[in-house]
This record gives C-alpha cells, sequence and structure tokens, in this order.
C-alpha cells in the first residue's frame, strides 16, 4: 500500500541528515507484520528474493528486461564502483565521511544493482547508480501496534540532469501502476514462505 510521504519523514531515521538533497520519491508499507524480535535484516532477505523474482516474471519482468535493454542500447547503465573503492558521490561515500569509516567497514553484500549504505536496528538504506540517477531504498521498521511492527520502503531519488528528470517522469506510471505492485505482492508471498 503506497502511504504519504510525510510518514516516512515524521520519523526519526539516520537517512534524514544523510541524504537532505534528495527528493523522496515514494513511500510504501510493506505486506508484512513483524514481531519485537524478527529483524529489519530479516526483511532485506526477503526483499532481495522478491526482487529477483519481480524482475524475471510477469508484466514487471518484461519491464525490467526492456530497461536493461535500453540502457545497453544508449549506454545508460553506469554502475557503482565496487564497495572498496567507495566512489566519489556515492551515497556510501558520504555516509562514510559522515561517520569517519573506511571502505573495509562496508558490506559488499548487494542485489538487483543495489548496494548497502548501513544496516542499523531499525534501518537499511541501499543505494543504486546509473547514468540517469543516483538513487536509494531506505526500509525502516515501524510500530503498529504494542508488539507488531510494519515495514516501510521508501525511495530516495536525485536525477542527473534533464535527462533524469525526464526519465523519472517517463517511468513513474510503469513504476507506480505494474512495478511496485508486483514487487509488494511478491514480498507478501516471500515473506510468508521465509515464516513458514
Amino acid at each position: 500500500m503506497r502511504i504519504n510521504n510525510k510518514e516516512h519523514l515524521k520519523l526519526a531515521w539516520r537517512v534524514h541528515s544523510l541524504l537532505p538533497d534528495f527528493t523522496v520519491e515514494d513511500t510504501w508499507l510493506l505486506p508484512m507484520t513483524l514481531k519485537a524480535n524478527e529483524s529489519i535484516q530479516e526483511v532485506q532477505l526477503v526483499f532481495a528474493q522478491a526482487m529477483h523474482e519481480t524482475a524475471t516474471r510477469g508484466m514487471a519482468g518484461l519491464l525490467f528486461k526492456f530497461r536493461f535493454f535500453l540502457g545497453r542500447v544508449f549506454g545508460w547503465e553506469d554502475p557503482v564502483s565496487p564497495v572498496s573503492a567507495l566512489p566519489e558521490g556515492s551515497i556510501r561515500a558520504r555516509y562514510a565521511e559522515q561517520e569517519s569509516l573506511q571502505a573495509k567497514d562496508f558490506t559488499s553484500n548487494g542485489f538487483g544493482g543495489f548496494v548497502p549504505v548501513y544496516h542499523l536496528e531499525m534501518e537499511i538504506l541501499l543505494e543504486i547508480e546509473n547514468k540517469t540517477v543516483l538513487a536509494a531504498c531506505h526500509l525502516g521498521k515501524v510500530q503498529l501496534g504494542p508488539n507488531d511492527f510494519g515495514v516501510h520502503m521508501t525511495i530516495y531519488v536525485k536525477p542527473k540532469g534533464r535527462f533524469g528528470k525526464f526519465y523519472m517522469q517517463l517511468i513513474k506510471p510503469f513504476r507506480l501502476f505494474i512495478v511496485y505492485p508486483a514487487l509488494l505482492k511478491m514480498v507478501g508471498k516471500q515473506w510468508k514462505r521465509y515464516k513458514s
């Protein structure tokens, strides 16, 4: 379910001070309920599996394949350098500077083009970059009841130039009405499998 970005912004996430110059594009409530002892790291494992499944099947999978095809043809793919490099301008480099970290302090276990920035107790931040945009996916554990928690998935974007802004507007309907609904449905399925 898509929720108002203000629901994300009003919570005290670490990401707020890290990405003040990024736009919050979307916030979604993932179709899962966690207990207090279930970690956001478990959510990331399920999320990674759901991303892979979504990118390889159905209409959303076709859109992913078409996007990667266009990226190869027009040279849009400019993936973030290996994690050990902490490339200039990356979100990881920004975080490393704020937290006085070095490249060895970061994990390289990413998925689907996403590279981890940080794993905290209640939130995870992943980044992805190409020639059109520098973006981040934030997963945050939010309290729903006395012992029940949900997860917000929030997308941060920083388009690169006019073409990046045009591209983000061009793909918006596909993201909102095809990709994200398929991803959320798959997240729900994968979470049920994980819990069973």
